[in-house]
């Protein structure tokens, strides 16, 4: 990934709706009594492995944010909505790019990460 991606919500909006052909979907349960990493702290955690946080916010009992990470050789974009419910202790990532070729190895290392941040392991849907 590109180590300082630019992109505007408005563009990352656009992006997110024509990707959908090239998406993945992973989830994970946290652990019972497991404190949870705050929204601050894994927005950090993703922000040092490389991605943008574009918005943030809560809808209910759900934490929903999004991020975006440029493509180093084609300059296209891979982008994550994470949704995090943590009164029910479940993580979803879903992830889109605009192609195919990059999805397998970025899905795998930002499940990881996550799962890692959420002593969830993330697995495939």
């Amino acid at each position: 990934l590109e180590p300082h991606p630019l992109i505007d919500a408005g563009a990352f909006e656009v992006r997110w709706g024509a990707c959908s052909a090239h998406s993945c979907v992973a989830s994970g349960r946290m652990p019972a009594g497991l404190v949870a990493p705050t929204p601050d702290e894994t927005e950090a955690a993703l922000t040092s492995a490389g991605l943008m946080c574009i918005a943030t916010g809560a809808v209910g009992g759900v934490h929903k944010s999004y991020f975006a990470g440029q493509l180093r050789r084609s300059g296209g974009w891979f982008m994550l909505e994470l949704c995090v419910l943590y009164a029910g202790g479940t993580v979803q990532a879903t992830y889109r790019a605009d192609s195919a070729g990059g999805m397998p190895p970025l899905c795998g290392h930002f499940s990881a990460l996550l799962g890692r941040l959420f002593a969830a392991p993330l697995a495939e849907v």
